[in-house]
């Protein structure tokens, strides 16, 4: 893409954002997606139809929300003790590596789920049938 292209695609995105500054748009395994600022990942995923895997119910404790961050990992909230904890006791230390259900999204980012989704959500026609 030339500068000008660059600069154009920059400056309608930056006019998306500008209209509903409430919302982040995020890029989780590759799937475009938009996040209430200051709400986590996993929230974002499971909101999005993204089906992200979280064994513990968003406690902390199983790691199985696990993502890497491609970009923008200072647009997430930093970690706190017991997201550390969590990840060095499954040996995941990584500085990019976080825990969906813990990082909350103040900006842009790109992150990648460590583990495979685990299915798909039901179709809105099929809900409460």
């Amino acid at each position: 893409m030339d500068d000008r292209g660059l600069r154009n695609t920059f400056s309608a995105r930056l006019k998306r954002v500008a209209a509903r500054p409430e919302v982040v748009p995020i890029e989780f395994d590759g799937q475009k997606i938009n996040v209430r600022r200051g709400g986590t990942l996993l929230g974002a995923a499971m909101k999005n139809g993204v089906r992200l895997m979280h064994v513990c119910g968003a406690r902390t404790l199983c790691a199985t929300c696990r993502v890497v961050v491609e970009s923008g990992e200072d647009n997430l909230t930093p970690m706190r003790a017991t997201e550390k904890f969590s990840l060095r006791w499954h040996l995941s230390v990584s500085p990019r590596t976080r825990l969906a259900c813990q990082a909350r999204v103040s900006g842009p980012v790109e992150v990648e789920s460590v583990f495979p989704h685990c299915g798909e959500l039901p179709n809105e026609s099929l809900r409460g049938t």
